[in-house]
């Protein structure tokens, strides 16, 4: 679906595929987190891993991932019904609205240290 020579099944969709692969480096780098994306199942196993509890940093991962994969698969849907193409840009910059608009209603507490801070400037999260 992507034009990348590949058979499409889960693990080349997400993230082998280097259309996803580079939407995923470009959200987990909103994260603070700079490598790139592992087999599928791995993947998900350092999320679940890394992604407990209710600090911001997790928080933002479970989300940044939900949005992530919502958007890579509804871009598959377009390609495949609709025959329409969305440039990797387009799809990242959708994922920060959902991401942030998710928070807000998740959220009550928007006192930040230094290190979510930092994230929030990531993520165009107002602090105020």
């Amino acid at each position: 679906m992507f034009n990348c020579g590949e058979n499409e099944n889960v693990g080349h969709l997400f993230f082998a595929c280097t259309y996803s692969s580079y939407i995923w480096r470009k959200v987990l780098s909103y994260c603070h987190i700079f490598w790139s994306p592992l087999p599928w199942l791995d993947e998900i196993q350092w999320m679940m891993e890394h992604s407990r509890g209710r600090a911001l940093p997790q928080k933002l991962r479970k989300l940044a991932f939900g949005a992530t994969i919502y958007h890579i698969w509804m871009e598959r849907n377009r390609r495949c019904f609709r025959n329409t193409f969305l440039p990797p840009e387009d799809i990242i910059r959708k994922i920060p609205g959902d991401v942030v608009d998710k928070l807000s209603t998740t959220t009550q507490d928007r006192h930040y240290g230094e290190r979510e801070h930092n994230l929030c400037i990531n993520w165009g999260i107002d602090t105020r």
